[in-house]
């Protein structure tokens, strides 16, 4: 039997490339372990893909402070704190931004975008936990994201020395993952029914386009969604023109159900006339529209009077997904069926 013989000579061979994690569960699992050891990690991806949010999304879930810190927009006393003169000794006030005490994940933004002087520090607080006399607190651990050096974006580059002192981490989109975040997070219905049909929908489009261009169709009137015009200029300010025709069309449709009045919904005899307005849809088949009153009764305010009883009462018409998303919404987690 043939056995492999190590090199002697010549060239080292070349690392392979990170395997990519989808920015989602496998991300967040990652992060709780890095958390527990208190090490560094480097996420790694394109723009627009969640880095930022899973780590807040991470600190959320543990119940841990989350902290901010966009280097791209630093100068180095920014981060480095200005020099005081005491005793004949300089000492550095640290910036109030950086923890001194609790527990918390902080998480340092554009690492290859910022200016080196900025860069060099912040790699110091990253991997050694601190700068000058300033120390990251027990309870804290830190988080760095950069965008890949080999597309078409304007960064520093990283050496393998740097990177050798993080948990490395090479993250992408995933539309499965985005889709569960989504409905967790009241995402416009629309844009989640559009990218569930869409397979290669983050190909040539970045998650957070959506996500921002769903919170502006979140503030329309019904009044303005026949208004194809203004809604394909909303859409097309963060899409691509496919991918923002495909949306109006998809809102388009919408002008044909019934109009939802979700303050009627919400006072005696709510229930009934839900009942009334959904079971035609319904059997129609009009899922989307709805997805829309399920939306809107998740973005209305609710009224003080109303106990969980009273909302499982109301919401019974609808499709067991949508019902589950509003109880979820709108009642403590203690009070929820």
């Amino acid at each position: 039997m043939s056995k492999v013989q190590p090199t002697t000579g010549g060239a080292l061979p070349q690392p392979s490339p990170l395997p990519s994690l989808p920015i989602g569960e496998p991300v967040l699992a990652i992060l709780a372990i890095a958390y527990r050891a208190r090490r560094p990690v480097l996420l790694e991806g394109p723009t627009g893909i969640g880095k930022s949010q899973i780590t807040a999304e991470f600190a959320a879930r543990v119940g841990i402070e989350h902290r901010v810190l966009d280097l791209s927009l630093l100068e180095p006393p920014d981060l480095v704190g200005l020099p005081q003169l005491r005793d004949g000794r300089t000492h550095y006030a640290f910036p109030a931004e950086l923890p001194t005490e609790g527990h918390g994940v902080l998480m340092l933004e554009e690492l290859n975008r910022a200016e080196i002087p900025v860069m060099q520090p912040a790699l110091q607080l990253l991997s050694a936990r601190r700068l000058h006399a300033y120390e990251l607190p027990p309870g804290w651990f830190c988080v760095a994201a950069v965008n890949p050096e080999q597309d078409d974006y304007q960064v520093n580059h990283l050496d393998a020395a740097l990177r050798a002192r993080f948990l490395q981490l090479s993250v992408r989109a995933d539309r499965d993952e985005w889709l569960r975040w989504a409905a967790r997070a009241n995402v416009h219905p629309v844009v989640q029914r559009v990218v569930r049909e869409q397979q290669e929908v983050f190909a040539t489009s970045a998650p957070r386009s959506w996500a921002y261009v769903a919170e502006i169709l979140g503030k329309l009137v019904p009044a303005e969604l026949g208004q194809r015009d203004v809604l394909l200029a909303i859409a097309r300010g963060y899409l691509p023109l496919p991918w923002a025709t495909v949306l109006v069309d998809a809102l388009g449709a919408l002008g044909s159900g019934p109009e939802f009045d979700v303050e009627r919904a919400l006072r005696a005899g709510g229930d009934e006339y839900l009942q009334q307005l959904v079971a035609p849809l319904l059997a129609q088949g009009r899922t989307d529209v709805v997805a829309m009153i399920a939306f809107a009764l998740r973005q209305a305010p609710s009224p003080t009077r109303f106990t969980a009883a009273q909302w499982t009462k109301l919401v019974a018409p609808l499709p067991g997904d949508l019902r589950q998303q509003v109880l979820d919404h709108v009642l403590p987690p203690a009070s929820r069926p």
